[in-house]
């Protein structure tokens, strides 16, 4: 427990009997100041009145404490629960977290794979271009090779009927 908290709730209930305490004893005091005065009673009645205020006093003191024992029991229970629920959050936190980076690392292995079938892609595109490009070249120069055999056919034909 948080001996910080516990000092600030023991300050806050003390705080709250002593100033119970001082509104009873002020009005104890009145009620036998009234009794004194209005009966003018002898030395003796003052005595056994000051004595009943002494032993009420008391018996009040008494009961505060165990009041106070209580509060602070319960002030402690609530305490410690607090305590537990945030450690337990702490706990779900720090699994969330773990999850989190699990699933990051299985991300960052998703993206090398995909980054590979790219590379993979894009050297099949490269190859695919380049055969294109020969493939042009082949039909030129077949174009070419066909021109030249027509042209060499036309001249057989010219020079067999030449002959």
């Amino acid at each position: 427990m948080n001996p910080i908290l516990l000092e600030m709730s023991d300050n806050v209930l003390t705080a709250l009997i002593t100033g119970t305490v001082a509104i009873v004893t002020t009005m104890i005091t009145a009620t036998v100041t009234y009794r004194i005065s209005a009966k003018k009673d002898s030395a003796a009645q003052i005595a056994a009145v000051k004595a009943e205020l002494i032993k009420y006093h008391e018996k009040n003191r008494d009961e505060i404490r165990d009041i106070r024992q209580n509060d602070l029991g319960e002030i402690r229970k609530d305490i410690t629960e607090t305590r537990d629920d945030i450690t337990q959050m702490g706990a779900n936190l720090q699994n969330k977290i773990s999850l989190l980076e699990l699933q990051q690392v299985h991300t960052r292995e998703d993206i090398g794979a995909l980054s590979t079938r790219v590379e993979k892609h894009n050297g099949v595109i490269e190859r695919t271009y380049r055969l294109e490009d020969n493939d042009k070249l082949l039909e030129e120069k077949i174009s070419v090779g066909n021109h030249r055999i027509a042209d060499l056919e036309e001249e057989v034909r010219r020079l067999k009927d030449k002959t």
